[in-house]
């Protein structure tokens, strides 16, 4: 035999029986013996280590030896690669430091070989108390990760990706993942939510914010984002957003960027001008150039000028709005929201404890407490659309156009989604429709503010005052006509 041929044999993978199984040796690129082991037949063998040397010969040969190494080191090397927006990167890190390297992190890669312990695990983070959205990213960011190690053959399979068909039925539906469905609210519920932010807050601007929010379908960063030189007349352009992360606020382009224009109805181009005039200042972040990034100019900021917390907008004033209470921790009902029911819907005066029922109620007196008059009107909010968060107004939005029949490339540019497909290829948003849902948003203002003059004719909140009164002169007009 020559020594051609001899180097040439020595290349080659070759079979050996070992015992019952079959074990194939073939070469690395470096020249060291390599071998695997566990084959039934001696062609089951073979084929592997064919399959091996073919990757090899074609450079994209994963040495299988990488996947002794712990899963903490190779998910600190995967996420070194990783481009994530800044919001995504947060809830990773959070997956990871907290659910995924605790449970596996001093494991080897490649003794990753049981689904069904994948599965207990997630069970167990459930059980532990975390949501089963929490519980399914969780394990969603783990097959992620394993599956970029498959693709390496740092492991043979990847045993955390769920198999199809297999679990509960409840457990495979969209809805047991996200939660409960979202809750959203009628242009009359959004109106008397608008009202009850406004009394809350004391000022008009928050009326107009929960108004605008409902009729866009603008995201929360979006609407806070929004600074005066982006509203023109009737159409504002979104090329903004206010991110809030780790306690501080940056202006960043919106979500996946979608840069597009929001085409306002008449009365809300109204409300934005007004508050558009109202607000000539700048936001309070030191420096002339703001610590946000943005022009300072913002349509709406808290009362010692700054911005909104998003946490704190939603403890002070959207939840207890929309649910007639105060929050109050996960386990204890806060206080209900106590009014002067002078005037409807009643303005908000300092919180009393709730009555036990079966005791005497006693107004709270002492230091600090303010004295409510015996002459005042007492009364407390109910729910009015309860479990609404900010978002929720985003779903309002999207049922209002399906209600009514708005074309689908209309709807995906007004939340900022594209629309799939060949579809999203050949359809475009024409001035006729851009016009249609204009004037369908403005009849349902226009009916909700109707709606709400069943209710009283007149609001403590100044904005919606005036926009009574108008309506009721309309009103009048119209009952002349028809007599005449």
């Amino acid at each position: 035999m020559s020594r051609v041929q001899a180097n040439k044999e020595e290349l080659m993978a070759y079979a050996e029986k070992r015992g019952k199984k079959w074990r194939v040796r073939y070469t690395r690129p470096d020249g060291s013996a390599a071998s695997e082991s566990g084959f039934e037949t001696k062609q089951a063998a073979l084929q592997w280590g064919e399959e091996q040397e073919s990757e090899i010969r074609r450079h994209r040969w994963n040495d299988p030896r990488d996947g002794s190494g712990l899963l903490a080191d190779w998910v600190e090397l995967w996420w070194s690669g990783q481009d994530l927006e800044a919001t995504t990167e947060a809830k990773y890190r959070y997956l990871i430091d907290h659910h995924i390297v605790p449970a596996f992190g001093n494991r080897p890669i490649n003794t990753f070989t049981s689904p069904e312990e994948i599965v207990a695990w997630e069970k167990r983070t459930r059980t532990k108390g975390f949501s089963h959205r929490t519980a399914a990213d969780a394990r969603s960011l783990l097959g992620t990760v394993l599956g970029d190690a498959k693709d390496r053959g740092m492991v043979a399979t990847n045993v955390a990706v769920k198999r199809r068909g297999r679990g509960r039925k409840r457990t495979r539906r969209t809805v047991a993942v996200r939660g409960p469905e979202k809750v959203w609210g009628t242009p009359l519920q959004v109106l008397l939510l608008a009202e009850r932010c406004a009394l809350l807050s004391g000022r008009d601007d928050d009326f107009v914010l929960i108004v605008l929010t409902a009729y866009t379908g603008m995201r929360w960063g979006e609407v806070h984002g929004l600074e005066r030189p982006a509203c023109r007349l009737d159409r504002i352009q979104i090329d903004w957003q206010l991110r809030e992360l780790a306690g501080k606020v940056e202006k960043v382009p919106p979500k996946d960027d979608s840069h597009r224009p929001m085409d306002m109805p008449p009365f809300l181009a109204a409300l934005v001008s007004d508050q558009s005039t109202r607000t000539r200042g700048r936001c309070g972040c030191e420096g002339r150039t703001p610590k946000c990034g943005g022009g300072g100019q913002y349509l709406f900021l808290s009362p010692n000028g700054r911005h909104h917390r998003r946490s704190t907008y939603a403890r002070r004033i959207f939840q207890p709005a929309a649910d007639g209470r105060y929050p109050r921790g996960t386990r204890q009902v806060g206080r209900s929201v106590l009014v002067d029911a002078a005037v409807w819907p009643g303005t908000p005066i300092p919180a009393w404890p709730d009555a036990v029922p079966g005791t005497v109620f006693v107004p709270p007196r002492g230091r600090g407490i303010q004295v409510i008059g015996e002459d005042v009107s007492v009364a407390v909010w109910l729910p009015l659309i309860e479990g609404l968060t900010p978002h929720g107004l985003r779903h309002s939005h999207m049922t209002w156009m399906l209600e009514d029949a708005i074309p689908e490339i209309v709807q995906a540019e007004r939340l900022g989604h594209t629309v799939p497909g060949i579809r999203g290829v050949y359809s475009h948003v024409s001035e006729s429709m851009r016009d249609d849902l204009k004037a369908k948003l403005q009849r349902r203002w226009e009916d909700s503010l109707a709606a709400r003059l069943e209710f009283g004719a007149h609001s403590p909140v100044s904005v919606l005052n005036g926009l009574l009164k108008a309506a009721r002169k309309r009103k009048g007009s119209r009952e002349l006509l028809v007599s005449a």
